[in-house]
Formats: C-alpha cells, sequence, structure tokens
C-alpha cells in the first residue's frame, strides 16, 4: 500500500499543528503550510520527523487566491521530489484568522479579508489542488465554529 500523504493548511500552529502531528503519529506523511513563520514550520516538520514519517513545509497566504497556481506547482515538485509521487491523499483545509472586532464595528476590509482567508481562499485552493489530490478526502475546520461569542459572529460564519 502506498504511503498516505496530507497536505495541512496552517499547520505550524495551534489547531493545524495539532492535527498534522495527530496525522503524523498515526503513520501519515505531512505537507504542512505556514503564512509568515518559517521557523516554526520547520520546528514542526522535525517534530513530524521523529515519529518515523516524512514531512515538509510550503509557505501559503490562504487569503491571496492570485498565489494558489505557484503553490500547486510547488506542491507537485515537492511530491515529486520528496515523495516520488504525483498526488496526496488528503486535504485539511485549517488556516484561519480570528476577527475579534465587535460585529457592530467591523469594518468591510476586515470583512472582506475574514471572507478571503475563511471561505473564499479553501475553495479556490481546493479547486486548484484536484488535480493533485488523490481520491481522498477534503475536510474544512474551524477552530471557532463550537462557541459563540456575544456580538461576534464573523469567526465561524464563513465556514
Amino acid at each position: 500500500m502506498t504511503q498516505r500523504i496530507a497536505l495541512v493548511t496552517g499547520g505550524s500552529r495551534g489547531l493545524g499543528k495539532n492535527a498534522a502531528l495527530k496525522l503524523a503519529a498515526k503513520g501519515t506523511d505531512i505537507l504542512l503550510t505556514y503564512h509568515s513563520n518559517r521557523q516554526a514550520a520547520l520546528d514542526v516538520v522535525a517534530e513530524i520527523e521523529q515519529k518515523g514519517v516524512k514531512a515538509a513545509a510550503l509557505a501559503l497566504n490562504v487569503g491571496d487566491s492570485t498565489t494558489f497556481d505557484a503553490f500547486a506547482s510547488e506542491v507537485a515538485q515537492v511530491l515529486s521530489q520528496k515523495w516520488g509521487r504525483t498526488t496526496f491523499d488528503y486535504l485539511l483545509n485549517n488556516a484561519g484568522i480570528g476577527l475579534n472586532a465587535p460585529f457592530a464595528e467591523t469594518s468591510e476590509a476586515q470583512f472582506d479579508e475574514l471572507m478571503n482567508i475563511q471561505f473564499k481562499g479553501p475553495f479556490f485552493l481546493t479547486q486548484r489542488l484536484l488535480p493533485l489530490l488523490q481520491d481522498g478526502g477534503v475536510s474544512s475546520m474551524s477552530p471557532a465554529a463550537w462557541r459563540a461569542l456575544p456580538c461576534r459572529a464573523m469567526r465561524p460564519t464563513p465556514r
């Protein structure tokens, strides 16, 4: 059986890191993304590799869909070089942001940024990565979806 590979967006910290480590502990190789902290991502890669599976990290701004073609090319290159494969098995859309502004004070710019990162980005990233996704699965998570904050309906809404 071929080794399973999961691509985890936002895998360098928080829920994404925990998901990546849990998948790695179950024997799944991990390709994780990070937004700006390369060192944190490399630390997670090292932690994953200590579990006896392969891992790699790529930079990705989920809020900028104009970068997705180049990102997909990078993914294909890493899959080929590190795994000798052309596809991966699972996509976990986890990267996201929180908006702690009160609902009544949320600006249009804040709303647009949130929608780009929480909804538009994962939608078009998934669409762009479909040719590289083996008949596996796609999951999108939002760590704040389970709890309500008074007057702050912006985080869980898009997902």
